[in-house]
This record gives structure tokens, C-alpha cells and sequence, in this order.
């Protein structure tokens, strides 16, 4: 009885997991346990087991067997598939350690193990992953990416405290997450792999107390710090760096991690700055849609003082346009370790602008504030949205007739804009391609919309601080 199954699964402990081959006996007898099998023999495991990429096809019958043996009922296969990948994985503290070890080689090469282990336990699925609806907007000024995150979430009452704590790893469901530890500013937190994955081996940041982010000076020389931490190759972001309006901390201090150049960190200076106070910052604002101040330095004090400088500027800043009471202005924050330097992006954010943040026709598209993450370039759209441009297609293409008094429409401003556009119905592939071109028309205009300065204004708020352009 899945004698078969369940050695293929002690083999691919052993060529993929690290499973010691003293440790497989033991192994086997937990599965068994949980699949209340008393009667298990090894046998020889399939030629294809090494091959494997990740542990899903070897695990589907095993998985299928629990569920028609009534062992658990269809929401707990989940929590099953962790508990039998954590019977074949290294414990957290091997873990750490092996981490540790390459780490003190190469930064590089310890989290792209960290992030093939993970992928090979099962605990980011990329069969999950791939459920995500994505694509490349093209057509754009900068290449920003659309998400639609179809992926399942877990509810709040599944986590211990919080979804960031770090007693989730091992908790119901988790038991196959293996996160590492980290030393940052003299506090100890923990790096773990995101499941999500919006972006190249996505992962988060945590302070491995439950505390709320302090914010500013303490804040910057943090993110600086796992800068350093996550090495060369990464960022680290936070979604605000003071406590006011908009995408703010979660209870939990974190940061956002990723190992791939996101749309906006590819762009390079659109206009040079020069500091009076920092003659020495590398400076500049970002070609980029939001106003992005980008500076460098190699000493890290110097260079958090200042972002803290203009972090706390922006926070009192007040003009014309933008009518701050000092609880309006935010902002998002960035870096990365490059060549030596700590390399900032503060993008400025208000709820204050004399002007609405986006058009109301684009809100059924994404409404509320903006993430780290969409700043980045990488826009994640709601779930509900994969659906609703499956329906939009069928108005567009003539399948559905359009009324536009009918309240029920999804995306019903959307579809009326293009059948507008487009002169009446079109094809199935002219519809599927342009509704996907005017989602991509309106994450950049959102994106563009959270620029809080043009002409003047910016000049006005960088001279307040001795920075004038070049």
C-alpha cells in the first residue's frame, strides 16, 4: 500500500531535500503515521525522481490516497503536504546553518540555495505561482509588469499573530517553511521566501519581534543594514518610511526583498541634483513616474542622515498644490547595496494634492493606495479582476450584448470606454488584446498619478533643503 509513493518520496528526500540516509527510516515511519499505514515496504524508486523539479506529481497520489481514505477532508491537503515534505526536510537550525556556511562564501549563492530549497519542499509552489495571470506592458514608457493574484489566501485566524511572525514557520499548514536568521542593527530578524513570488526570488524581512516599524532615522539605518544584508544582486524596500496617509507599516516591522532589477530601479537619472549640505551624494530624481529622489554614498551615517533629512522635510512640506497639515505627506523607500555605495530611492508620496489621485472610471481596476511593490513596476491587480476581463472580452467581442445602464457590467466604465474606442464589437483576439493594452494604459496613469511635484514646485521643495538641479 504506496510503497512505491512513498519511496519515490524518501528518494527525492535524499537527491533534493538533503534527507540523511540514516534519517530516511524515520522518515518513512512519520508518513506512515500520518497516512495510518502500518504495512509500508521500500521498494526500488523511479528513474524519473532526481529529475524532478519540485515534489507536486510525486505527492498527488499520495495526497489523492488521504483523501479518499476520509484521513483528511479536501482543506486539509494543504496542511498534509507540508507535514509529509517537512518529515523529508533539514531541521530550521541544519538549515541555518548550511545558509550560514555559503553565505560566508557568497551572498548570492546562499539565497538562491535558500530559494531552490524552498521551491523543492513545496513551500513556494511554482504550479501555484503560475496560476497568477501576468504579462509585460510593453508598449509603455518603462516596462512595468500587470498581476492579477489569483493564488489562495490564508485568513487571518490560521497565523499565530500575524502572517510576518516569525512562530509561522512550522505552524498548520507551514510546517515546511525554513526561514533564516539575520543580525540588523543589533536586533535579530529573520529572512524567509515569499510564496506569492511577484518577483524574482521574492521574499520578506522581519524583525523577529511582533513590534511596529519606528520610523525614521532608525528606519533608514535598517534598511540600509539589510541592504547589506541581502547583498549586491537585491533590494529592500518598505512601503512607508513615516507613520501618515496612504500604504503604511503593518504592526510587524518588515521589509520587502527581491533579486531582480525591478522596472523602476532600471532607470537610470532624469535630472541631476547637487547638495549643498551633501556635497558628496551621488544624487538625482528618477525617470520614473512617481518622484523618486535616488542618492549613493559609501558611509552609511552620512548617507541615512540625509535620507532622514528629507524624509522628515517631506513629512512638514506644504504649498500651493499640496496642503499638508503634517499628516498627509509619506513616503516609500528602497535600497540597495551597489558597488560599496547604499544606494536610496525615497519616492515622496501625498494624500494632499489638490487634484484626485486617479480618475473614478479607474478605480474598478485598482482602488486604494499603492504598495512598494506597484511602485516597483510590479502592478498586482485583485483577484476578482481575472474574471471580470474573461466577462469584458465577451461585451467587447459581441458575444454579450453591452447595456450601459446595467449596473451588474463588470468593468462597465472599461468596456464603454472601449467599445468607444474601438468603433462597436471586434474579434475574440482584438478584444482579449485590447482590454489587456487599456489595463496597461491605466496602471500607468495610476503610477504616473502618485507624482506629487511638475515645474517649479519641485524646485521650490529641494531648494528648501540646499539641493538644486544641474
Amino acid at each position: 500500500m504506496l510503497n512505491q509513493e512513498i519511496s519515490n518520496l524518501l528518494a527525492y528526500g535524499q537527491a533534493h531535500l538533503l534527507l540523511d540516509e540514516l534519517d530516511a527510516s524515520q522518515a518513512a515511519r512519520r508518513i506512515c503515521n500520518m497516512l495510518k499505514i502500518t504495512d509500508f515496504e521500500p521498494v526500488e524508486p523511479a528513474e524519473d525522481v532526481e529529475a524532478a523539479t519540485n515534489p507536486n506529481a510525486l505527492l498527488a497520489p499520495v495526497l489523492a490516497y488521504a483523501v479518499e481514505q476520509k484521513i483528511v477532508g479536501d482543506d486539509g491537503v494543504s496542511a498534509l503536504k507540508a507535514d509529509i515534505l517537512d518529515a523529508l526536510m533539514l531541521k530550521p537550525s541544519e538549515l541555518n546553518d548550511l545558509f550560514a556556511d555559503t553565505y560566508a562564501v557568497n551572498k548570492q549563492k546562499a539565497f538562491d540555495f535558500l530559494y531552490e530549497y524552498s521551491v523543492k519542499s513545496g513551500y513556494v509552489d511554482p504550479d501555484e505561482c503560475a496560476k497568477n495571470d501576468r504579462w509585460e506592458a510593453k508598449e509603455l514608457k518603462s516596462k512595468i509588469e500587470i498581476i492579477i493574484n489569483v493564488m489562495p489566501q490564508a485568513t487571518t485566524d490560521k497565523y499565530p499573530k500575524c502572517a510576518l511572525c516569525r512562530e509561522n514557520e512550522g505552524y498548520i499548514g507551514r510546517a515546511n517553511m525554513r526561514t533564516v536568521s539575520a543580525d540588523i542593527d543589533g536586533e535579530e530578524w529573520f529572512y524567509a521566501p515569499s510564496r506569492h513570488q511577484y518577483f524574482d526570488k521574492h521574499g520578506v524581512l522581519v524583525n523577529g519581534e511582533h513590534v511596529a516599524s519606528e520610523g525614521g532615522k532608525t528606519a533608514m539605518k535598517k534598511l540600509a543594514l539589510a541592504a547589506d544584508f541581502i547583498g549586491a544582486d537585491g533590494f529592500v524596500g518598505m512601503d512607508s518610511a513615516v507613520e501618515n496617509g496612504g500604504a503604511s507599516n503593518t504592526a510587524h516591522e518588515h521589509f520587502k526583498t527581491g533579486f531582480r532589477t525591478a522596472p523602476m530601479l532600471r532607470q537610470g537619472i532624469r535630472t541631476r541634483l547637487k547638495s549643498q549640505d551633501y556635497p558628496y551624494l551621488e544624487m538625482g530624481i528618477a525617470d520614473w513616474y512617481s518622484t523618486v529622489i535616488r542618492f549613493a554614498h559609501s558611509n552609511l551615517e552620512k548617507t541615512v542622515e540625509f535620507a532622514d533629512l528629507l524624509i522628515s522635510a517631506w513629512k512638514k512640506y506644504s504649498d500651493d498644490r499640496i496642503v499638508n497639515d503634517g499628516t498627509k505627506n509619506f513616503c516609500s523607500a528602497v535600497c540597495r547595496k551597489i558597488n560599496g555605495k547604499y544606494t536610496f530611492d525615497i519616492v515622496l508620496r501625498s494624500t494632499a494634492l489638490k487634484r484626485p489621485r486617479m480618475a473614478a472610471d479607474y478605480e474598478e481596476i485598482k482602488a486604494g493606495a499603492l504598495s512598494i511593490t506597484d511602485i516597483l513596476g510590479y502592478f498586482v491587480l485583485p483577484t476578482k479582476l481575472s474574471e471580470e476581463l474573461k466577462t469584458a472580452q465577451l461585451y467587447l467581442d459581441g458575444t454579450l450584448p453591452f447595456d450601459p445602464k446595467e449596473t451588474k457590467i463588470p468593468l462597465a466604465k472599461t468596456v464603454e470606454r472601449l467599445l468607444k474606442a474601438q468603433g462597436g464589437t471586434v474579434s475574440k483576439l482584438e478584444a482579449k488584446l485590447n482590454i489587456h493594452d487599456e489595463i496597461d494604459a491605466v496602471c500607468e496613469k495610476i503610477l504616473a498619478s502618485t507624482a506629487v511635484f511638475d515645474g517649479q514646485t519641485a524646485a521650490d521643495f529641494l531648494g528648501s533643503l540646499g539641493i538644486r538641479e544641474l
